[in-house]
């Protein structure tokens, strides 16, 4: 018995390559978004307090001696620039009056296409550089008349508190989404492992299961999605079920069938043994072989029985011309038709025209059962001297093939029975000498074979309420 293939994937490990990925990148776009707006907030709240700064300071700018001046102690001026994490510096500068008071170089506001300049208040918001050091500016217009001219306040600081609050935030929003992608990829693993162990009871069960034990699987646990595997599989299950028990069926009657048979060989292979009686000698002879011909006669059909059941399910149906394989079969008991002075005739046959009557199956196993219907018509006709093969088929109905004799016919109680396996009806009177080695398996047969291909078998009255018609009806292509 090969060895079961491995399987390609893990259903646990696929859903989780499945899952995970859009749950990182959630957490991906999340962190940007936090990012932003979190370097947003950052920016927003140093903002305000560099425009507070900085109109602070233009509260202190006033006119000495006709020019501006800036009124602010040392320890103010030490108090606006201490800062442990940045640099901050200030300048107030004038159109004429040029650098008036605080740090030189402090940028001015970018001009131009391109130029990222924000309002707040009466302040202008703006980027720039410091001896290398990038910094955020507010610029505050202060009007002095008396001057002739509007000064600028300019406060500029360093970005480093303002990237640490933002990373600060960043931090406290994106941990908690990381410990959730983790958490959710424990319970989504949990999940699974409780979900998947129904699964394997199932596997417990099939592998309890023996062929004298073939019981359906319960699979009540198991999650909707997976019924029509577990019904599939419990169908199965009963079709094996079935076949064993056909199989079993079968094996039984064979064996009682092939006894008796064989009991009468070897009697008469007995007393033919014992007899030195040459004109005695001769009947046990005959016996004998007619007993073998019984033999072997049963064991063909038995044959046949095996390879129409269970049920006959064809293994690999063609699709072949009905009319051409009914015909063909029929020809073969030409020979035997006229050396039992009975008319055979067919009707329907390939050269009468016609569509084409194609079915799906298997044309060998037809063939014997239309074999086993002529050999019953011709055995059982009693008096009668006609057996007919037809082909027939309406535009949309199914395809009928019918053997006609103008016999006895079968009493309708009988009708049911004549297609068990292994009854024989009565001998009518003037039937053929052979009837006695009947084995009973004929019409069974091709009951069995008829149900293979999807249709069935139909035993009526022949023409004028005289003789057997038995029909097949097939469904066609």
């Amino acid at each position: 018995m090969p060895e079961a293939a491995a399987p390609r994937f893990s259903l646990r490990t696929r859903l989780l390559r499945r899952l995970l990925p859009p749950l990182i990148a959630l957490f991906a776009v999340s962190g940007t978004l936090s990012y932003l707006g979190a370097r947003y907030h950052a920016n927003e709240v140093h903002d305000r307090w560099l425009v507070d700064s900085a109109e602070a300071l233009a509260q202190r700018v006033t006119l000495s001696r006709g020019a501006p001046a800036l009124d602010l102690p040392e320890a103010a001026r030490q108090i606006l620039q201490f800062d442990s994490a940045d640099t901050t510096w200030f300048e107030v500068v004038g159109p004429r009056s040029g650098h008036v008071a605080g740090n030189v170089g402090v940028p001015q506001a970018p001009v131009g296409p391109g130029a990222r300049v924000e309002r707040l208040r009466q302040a202008s918001l703006y980027g720039g550089s410091i001896a290398g050091a990038r910094v955020r500016v507010a610029s505050v217009p202060v009007a002095l008349p008396g001057a002739g001219e509007t000064v600028e306040v300019r406060v500029a600081e360093t970005l480093r508190k303002r990237q640490a609050l933002a990373t600060e935030l960043l931090i406290e929003v994106l941990l908690p989404q990381l410990v959730l992608v983790v958490v959710a990829g424990v319970v989504i693993w949990v999940t699974l492992d409780k979900l998947l162990a129904p699964v394997g009871e199932v596997a417990r069960a099939l592998e309890a299961q023996t062929h004298h034990s073939l019981e359906p699987v319960d699979d009540r646990a198991l999650p909707v999605e997976m019924a029509p595997l577990t019904h599939a599989m419990n169908g199965l299950l009963g079709r094996l079920q079935d076949a064993l028990a056909a199989q079993r069926h079968f094996i039984a009657d064979a064996a009682h069938q092939l006894r008796t048979p064989l009991t009468a060989l070897k009697l008469h292979a007995d007393e033919a043994a014992r007899e030195s009686d040459p004109a005695r000698l001769a009947p046990l002879l005959a016996e004998l072989r007619r007993a073998a011909d019984r033999a072997v006669r049963l064991s063909n059909q038995l044959l046949t029985l095996a390879r129409a059941e269970p049920s006959a399910r064809v293994a690999e149906p063609r699709r072949f011309e009905l009319r051409a394989a009914v015909h063909e079969a029929a020809g073969r008991w030409v020979p035997g038709a006229l050396a039992a002075d009975v008319d055979l005739g067919f009707v329907g046959g390939p050269s009468d025209g016609g569509a084409p009557i194609e079915v799906l199956g298997d044309p060998d196993l037809l063939a014997e059962a239309i074999h086993n219907l002529i050999d019953n018509a011709m055995k059982y006709r009693g008096g009668g001297r006609r057996v007919t093969v037809s082909v027939e088929a309406d535009a949309d109905g199914p395809a009928r093939v019918r053997v006609v004799d103008d016999g006895p016919g079968i009493p309708v109680a009988d009708r049911g029975r004549v297609l068990e396996r292994f009854h024989r009806g009565p001998r009518p009177p003037g039937s053929a000498a052979d009837t006695s080695v009947g084995t009973g398996l004929g019409l069974a047969i091709v009951a069995e074979i008829v149900r293979g291909h999807g249709g069935e078998v139909r035993i009526e009255d022949g023409p004028g309420g005289r003789g057997t018609a038995v029909t097949l009806v097939l469904p066609r292509v």
